[in-house]
């Protein structure tokens, strides 16, 4: 802060309070309304509002404000001068109103007060000169060094210059060069020459005689000079200093510049903070010995600094002004001379002065206090439990349950779809009303234990899904508060939805700063998708789950209550798919489960119909068994030989239709490609269009236009066009994207109940994650290429133990710069291919008829119950060992009786990309050749593991540096 402060001595709040204010609505100015006459302070507003101010005393007064009125249109600028010849009194001044379309000249008439009334002014029109082109800023002077009258420019957006002269005289040039982007342009009376800031940061200089012949000859001009800034400006203003030279002040974006008019450099002074506006201006007269140049900075930390040339002079802080002011002037008003006229950007208009009284701040004083290490040990423990609550997250499950209990929530949606919904109020697009879709409400109470800084609920739905109330946020919550929301959820898109999930995300920040979130989640009824139909017979897409619980009965009456009755005994059930709701086919799904058997029969013909019946399948059965009290699923990491603990609940058929999935990429994939080649014509398109502007701009007046005219709206409407193909193109990629959505997710399904080892599931889970996402740079198949490679050669599904694979992702890195879509599709195949085969092997099936037998079983005597139960043990441990496990039957031919992350042979040719040898570090688990060969013995790497056992995921992917 600084140590002085700038001293209010008179304010007032301008009529329109929004941000409507900038460096060219200020104008302090006298008009030589009577003899001993002060500054008068002129606002113009961007919304029109035009107020005049004559300040009469500290304080502000009603008296003070001696005109208000609305302008037609927004004002650009104030200006005062001799801008007419027309006038009696030779010191009087006209105002000039500068708006988008016309510059107005006012006479400014003084009305005299009765009584206590104070005087009032009217505003005679004098002149008014209206453009062709939009106004962007003005300029006036003495042009052609004239005496006694002014003239001015008008500095149009598109760079045109427009001279006015009190005779009526106009005329019109442009700068030289390519593009005359709008910038300020500021006019030398002793040089009779313009100064004028180009798109290449650049300060031109330009005769009034070049530029007012430019029209009449039709020749071209260069600047009389030019000095490059190398930045951009935020104002630009010329002081006459002596008697034969002026100064160019230039306020920068980091820089203080001046130049004098022959445009060599006086000083360059680089600031420490980034400026708002500037003033500058001579103390004394310019013939005088000892002028002063003085010019006053505004900082946007709301500080005033003032320069004597280059050297800093004082430096004073607004007590009350924040934001910093966005202009300021220099005016004597009347009562005090020299005042800061400051105004703000939502009109506070302040007149202060520099006063010479320090600020009043005082230094505390020291604490002498002894120093107890005792309470300074205890503080610091206190510190550091501050700083461990926040940050440490060793504890998640400690850290997740304080959570809960400060902010308490449940949600819950009613599991009957309903037809209510006020497609008016929520504003459903008209194709989705009109199919007249169901809905579901939902149920949202939120209780707060602990008072937060801020809290934010936001629900996470398919892409298709809507809520009424997507997102709640709230504001310095007291604790004890409660909430109550009611939603409703309805279909919004006309798209396939892989999942009837909805997540409630909270997440809040406690007043010390500490963030946390809470998730919850809640499901969409069925019937909101589906409604019973007839079923089908036969199908192309057939999945088979088997029932292992006991818990869970497999009736179709368990699993679709909304289409069936509790006790029903039906053995089909056919659902039709409501959303899209195409009118060429019907998406049917068939449900039948079996009458002597505990398997459920899923077949349809449609790839989007599967996604959210499996998980309908899969999460009732993952409930009911949890409820009944059996092993609970919980988040632990998987151990070594340790199956997937779903299949003790159900599980599926090594079965997955990789076929029809392939085909939903391949179609994805065809229209990114189509977006980007798309995308590549329209810039080609907007570049073309872009070089035909600026050959009509740099067109003389005398060439004719009709051709290039043509040319230019041809180019337009065949962007608008092509600009109508990428939408909706688009909008197809996002019907493709949730198709895809759906595939992947039926899928991952299927993997999630196939009996594999748990690491496996886990791992090929977290790969085919949904809901995909594409982005502008990366599509979606190029961002899961990686993750599909590292599975192909690094990971638990890979081909062969005895693959050299040192260094091979940076082979492929440095070897493919482009994306190969042939590589990640046959990789995507062999992925799917790999997971059905390991899923078959022999252990599998073992486990699986183990695990299938009937509740009704009866156990066999103890003594047998426990010499099975060792013999189970050794074959478990035989089948983890692999190699080093004494046989319990004569030994045969060796096969792969394990389903681990031992690696399952393909009987394919490999890709050449894969045959790279001897690059980086790969540890070999299993028996080895080398056991055959003791000549090989020596050269054996020290990364065998000797032990056999099958890898963990940190030693498979440690060397790498990858993280799963």
């Amino acid at each position: 802060m600084s140590l002085f402060n700038v001293c209010s001595w008179w304010s007032a709040q301008c009529s329109d309070p929004g941000e409507e204010y900038d460096v060219a609505s200020l104008l302090c100015a006298r008009f030589g309304l009577e003899a001993q006459e002060k500054d008068y302070i002129i606002v113009g507003s961007q919304t029109g509002q035009l107020s005049i101010y004559y300040p009469h005393r500290r304080g502000y007064d009603a008296t003070d404000l001696l005109l208000e009125t609305q302008m037609v249109a927004p004002i650009l600028g104030l200006y005062a001068g001799k801008f007419s010849g027309n006038v009696r009194n030779e010191n009087a001044n006209q105002l000039g109103v500068l708006l988008p379309n016309a510059i107005v000249i006012y006479n400014v008439l003084a009305i005299g007060g009765l009584a206590e009334h104070g005087a009032q002014l009217r505003l005679q029109l004098q002149a008014e000169h209206k453009f062709q082109r939009v106004a962007f800023g003005l300029c006036q002077g003495h042009f052609g060094q004239v005496k006694g009258r002014e003239f001015f420019c008008v500095v149009h957006l598109d760079g045109t210059l427009t001279f006015y002269e009190q005779d009526g005289i106009s005329y019109e040039c442009r700068f030289p060069g390519y593009r005359a982007l709008p910038a300020p342009v500021a006019y030398c009376e002793r040089t009779d020459s313009f100064f004028r800031f180009s798109a290449t940061w650049d300060l031109q200089c330009y005769s009034y005689q070049d530029l007012s012949h430019s029209l009449v000859t039709k020749s071209s001009y260069q600047p009389t000079w030019t000095q490059c800034v190398g930045e951009g400006i935020v104002d630009m203003r010329v002081v006459q200093v002596k008697e034969n030279c002026s100064y160019i002040m230039i306020l920068g974006e980091r820089n203080f510049i001046s130049l004098d008019d022959n445009g060599k450099f006086n000083f360059m002074l680089k600031l420490d903070y980034a400026p708002k506006c500037f003033h500058s201006f001579v103390v004394g007269y310019y013939w005088e010995p000892g002028a002063r140049l003085i010019t006053a900075i505004v900082s946007d930390s709301s500080k005033l600094h003032l320069y004597e040339e280059a050297n800093i002079i004082w430096a004073a802080q607004w007590p009350r002004q924040s934001p910093a002011p966005v202009a300021i002037q220099r005016s004597n008003v009347q009562g005090l001379a020299g005042g800061i006229v400051t105004l703000g950007a939502k009109g506070q208009l302040e007149v202060g002065y520099l006063g010479a009284d320090p600020f009043q701040f005082q230094v505390q004083p020291l604490n002498m206090e002894e120093l107890s290490f005792a309470q300074a040990h205890k503080e610091l423990q206190q510190l550091e439990d501050e700083i461990k609550e926040a940050v440490d997250v060793r504890d998640m499950d400690a850290l997740n349950q304080q959570a809960a209990d400060q902010v308490r929530l449940s949600f819950s949606i009613q599991p009957e779809a309903c037809d209510d919904l006020d497609t008016l109020l929520l504003d459903v697009p008209a194709d989705v009303a009109v199919k007249e879709l169901p809905s579901a409400k939902g149920l949202l109470r939120c209780k707060i234990k602990a008072e937060l800084a801020e809290l934010q609920l936001a629900f996470q739905m398919p892409n298709g899904i809507r809520c009424s109330q997507d997102t709640l946020s709230f504001v310095d919550v007291a604790a004890g508060s409660s909430h109550e929301f009611k939603l409703d959820f309805y279909i919004a898109e006309l798209l396939h939805v892989h999942s009837f999930k909805v997540e409630l995300v909270a997440s809040f920040v406690s007043p010390r700063g500490i963030p946390r979130v809470i998730q919850q989640s809640a499901h969409l009824p069925l019937s909101m998708f589906y409604r019973p139909c007839q079923p089908q017979k036969a199908a192309g897409i057939k999945l088979t789950y088997s029932i292992t619980s006991r818990h869970v009965i497999p009736k179709l009456s368990t699993f679709f209550g909304e289409f069936l009755e509790e006790h029903s005994d039906a053995h089909a059930l056919g659902l039709q798919l409501l959303c899209p709701g195409l009118e060429k086919q019907s998406e049917v799904i068939t449900v039948v489960a079996a009458k002597n058997s505990n398997r459920i029969r899923i077949q349809s013909d449609y790839v989007e119909t599967f996604a959210m019946i499996l998980e309908r399948i899969v999460e009732r059965t993952l409930q009911l068994d949890s409820s009944a009290g059996l092993i609970k699923m919980e988040k632990k990491k998987p151990k070594k030989g340790v199956l997937n603990r779903c299949v003790e609940r159900l599980m599926a058929a090594p079965f997955i239709p990789a076929q029809p999935i392939l085909h939903r990429i391949d179609v994805h994939h065809e229209t990114q490609q189509s977006i980007r080649k798309q995308t590549e014509q329209l810039e080609d398109l907007w570049q073309q269009f872009k070089s035909l502007q600026r050959q009509l701009q740099e067109q003389s007046e005398g060439e004719p236009k009709e051709a290039l005219t043509m040319q230019i709206e041809s180019n337009y409407d065949q962007l608008i066009l092509e600009g109508d193909k990428l939408v909706e193109i688009r909008r197809d990629e996002r019907k493709q994207r949730c198709d895809l959505n759906c595939a992947v997710a039926l899928a991952k399904w299927i993997i999630h109940a196939l009996n594999l080892e748990e690491r496996v599931v886990n791992v090929v889970s977290s790969v085919l994650s949904v809901p995909i996402e594409d982005w502008t740079e990366l599509s979606w198949e190029e961002s899961m290429a990686p993750g599909i490679d590292m599975l192909h050669h690094f990971g638990p599904l890979t081909r062969s133990k005895s693959t050299s694979t040192h260094g091979l992702l940076d082979a492929n890195a440095s070897s493919k710069d482009s994306f190969d879509y042939s590589r990640f599709r046959r990789h995507f195949a062999t992925l799917f291919d790999r997971i059905v085969r390991l899923a078959s092997t022999p252990a599998a099936i073992n486990t699986a008829e183990v695990t299938a037998q009937p509740a009704a079983e009866e156990k066999p005597p103890p003594q047998e119950q426990q010499l099975q139960q060792q013999v189970d043990e050794i074959g478990n441990m035989q089948r983890m060992l692999g190699d080093k496990g004494l046989p319990l039957a004569p030994p045969k031919r060796r096969t792969n009786m394990s389903s681990s992350l031992e690696a399952v042979e393909d009987d394919e040719e490999y890709d050449e990309d894969d045959l790279r040898e001897d690059v980086g570090y790969r540890k070999d688990y299993g028996a080895t050749d080398e056991e055959k060969n003791p000549a090989n013995t020596k050269k054996r790497s020290e990364w065998v593991n000797e032990d056999f056992e099958l890898p963990t995921t940190e030693e498979l992917f440690s060397d790498l540096g990858i993280w799963w």
